[in-house]
């Protein structure tokens, strides 16, 4: 019995050694073929060289159609040029500076110059009338209630998630950095403590630019790195856009909302343009440095209010009539909300430096009150980029989670020396 077993495994394997060998047969012949295309394709373009070197290369059928779509469309750029240059001609002030119009809420257009006073009060009562009326449509209906009470509450836990997150590793690079100059320090909940005295000959101007300005730059590129992950197109790393979105902003706010903090606090990264320029309180590049972090920030607020209606996570909570209440649930709100409980995990020891950058996202985040209802974002919800995610507790869980230990394990500091 064992012997025909033994025959029926030999046999089995020379069948499989049979048809590995095949199929690496007919691979090679597929190699062969390909080569001998190619090789006479070769042949034949060389052949065409030889008889007319200076011959036009001919094009495919798809080829071809692309040409043809180019020259169509550098014809209509010649026409859209050619009714620029009449209309300039007639009235250049209208052609380079044209008057702003503005949706009003029944349809139609509008300049803002040309509504009375009466009129003016008119509008904005309407415009009240129906923000009420979307809100109380939205309190009485228990999905749209629940649609924007997860979405308050997964936004909220993402900014918290992203700010603790890009403020510890801004903390902990201060710490390798300064360790690196044998300089000690204690990690607080709150803040970092040099327990050196100020006159410490270890503190040198080189000391004092590099610890002070690595946090921030670290920041800065971790928002990039966010920003990268947040136009992924893998499909489970899309869920979380939000949260990349949030730590983008949080990123940015730590290098440019830093300098803001140190500016009317004078500590942190206020020390990297002291020491660099030698300069005093409110000198000049101080200031121009200060107005540059502001208009910075505002810039990319207006920038990121798409990005924010694209992270809705709900084609219905961003249709124009809920486009309002949307900001303010997902973007004002959270924030408002984060920085409360942010001061609050501070107590009592609260430090004003943290408590100012928990508000200079502001800068970035009011820009979109503004922009929500730009023309440009008219048709977003019906555009397809909005994926639909569900609610999920354990994001909120986790920073609560988050908040709590980071609270507990830095209570009594921990030391590097």
């Amino acid at each position: 019995m064992w012997e025909f077993f033994n025959l029926n495994n030999t046999a089995d394997r020379r069948r499989a050694l049979a048809e590995k060998k095949h199929a690496r047969e007919r691979h090679k012949a597929r190699l062969r073929r390909k080569r001998a295309e190619t090789w006479r394709i070769l042949q034949k373009r060389f052949s065409a060289f030889k008889a007319d070197p200076f011959a036009k290369k001919e094009l495919s059928s798809a080829e071809k159609k692309k040409q043809s779509f180019k020259k169509y469309a550098a014809h209509d750029r010649k026409i859209e040029q050619r009714k620029w240059w009449a209309k300039f001609r007639k009235d250049p002030w209208k052609t380079i500076f044209p008057p702003k119009k503005h949706r009003i809420p029944g349809g139609g257009y509008y300049q803002t110059f040309r509504l009375s006073k009466k009129e003016r009060k008119e509008h904005a009562r309407q415009k009240r009338k129906q923000f009420l009326g979307n809100l109380n449509l939205i309190l009485t209906t228990p999905d749209l209630r629940k649609k924007f009470g997860f979405g308050y509450l997964h936004s909220t836990a993402y900014f918290i998630l992203a700010f603790i997150l890009i403020y510890s590793i801004y903390q902990l690079i201060t710490i390798v950095v300064a360790s690196s100059y044998n300089i000690p320090i204690v990690w607080y909940y709150y803040q970092l403590k040099f327990p050196l005295s100020t006159y410490s000959p270890l503190y040198t101007r080189m000391a004092m630019v590099v610890i002070f300005a690595s946090g921030p730059v670290a920041s800065l590129l971790l928002a990039f790195l966010f920003l990268r992950f947040h136009f992924t197109r893998n499909t489970f790393a899309r869920r979380f856009r939000l949260f990349y979105l949030w730590g983008f902003i949080c990123g940015v706010n730590m290098f440019f909302g830093a300098y803001i903090a140190g500016v009317f606090t004078r500590t942190e990264f206020i020390y990297v343009s002291e020491w660099i320029f030698m300069s005093h309180v409110f000198a000049a590049e101080e200031i121009v440095f200060t107005l540059i972090a502001i208009f910075t920030l505002i810039v990319i607020g207006r920038i990121i209010t798409p990005l924010f209606l694209k992270s809705s996570n709900s084609v219905t909570m961003i249709k124009p009539e809920f486009r309002l209440l949307f900001i303010l649930g997902e973007v004002i709100f959270p924030w408002i909300t984060g920085m409360i409980i942010l001061f609050l995990t501070t107590l009592p020891n609260y430090y004003l430096p943290l408590i100012l950058k928990t508000i200079t996202p502001g800068l970035i985040l009011i820009p979109s009150l503004f922009l929500y209802s730009s023309q440009k974002f008219d048709n977003i919800h019906r555009s397809g980029v909005i994926q639909h995610n569900y609610f999920r507790w354990s994001i909120v869980i986790l920073a609560i989670a988050i908040l709590f230990f980071y609270r507990v394990i830095l209570s009594l500091g921990l030391r590097f020396s």
